[in-house]
């Protein structure tokens, strides 16, 4: 306990802050939480503030972060979470981050990191309609917009 206190004394008379700790932890997957479910990030939806960092954590081998770029918010800087690394993304800006397990898109491997107020509904519209995507990871991403827009 001492330590800690001098440690936060110390921290404070230099000016530096302690880091913060996540808002949320999103890890990577090989069998969901649901009974069958394969290949999934847990949780695949995740509400943080502006500012809100979120850790990814490759709790099984194998996958990455990613963004989906046909629906990543314009402007938002990239992310790219490497195969079997974990990382802590601060988001700034509002807005819906639909990220992918690139070799597991298709196995519908996706999340929605909604941050700060976002317009789910348009959301929703621009996943249904964009092309290339594929069929499960576009169902996956159109439930897990409709729950974010009734929470």
């Amino acid at each position: 306990m001492m330590i800690r206190t001098t440690l936060a004394a110390l921290l404070a008379m230099t000016g530096m802050a302690a880091a913060a700790e996540p808002a949320a932890t999103v890890r990577a997957l090989n069998r969901g939480p649901v009974a069958g479910e394969t290949f999934a990030y847990d949780p695949a939806l995740v509400r943080v503030p502006v500012g809100g960092s979120v850790r990814f954590e490759p709790t099984d081998k194998g996958h990455n972060v990613a963004p989906i770029p046909s629906l990543w918010p314009a402007g938002a800087p990239p992310l790219n979470v490497p195969f079997n690394s974990d990382a802590t993304v601060t988001f700034e800006r509002p807005g819906v981050y639909p990220v992918q397990c690139t070799p597991h898109t298709g196995l519908g491997m996706v999340a929605l990191i909604v941050v700060g107020d976002a317009d789910m509904t348009e959301f929703a519209a621009k996943a249904a309609s964009v092309p290339g995507l594929a069929p499960k990871a576009r169902a996956k991403l159109g439930a897990l917009a409709g729950a974010a827009g009734q929470s």
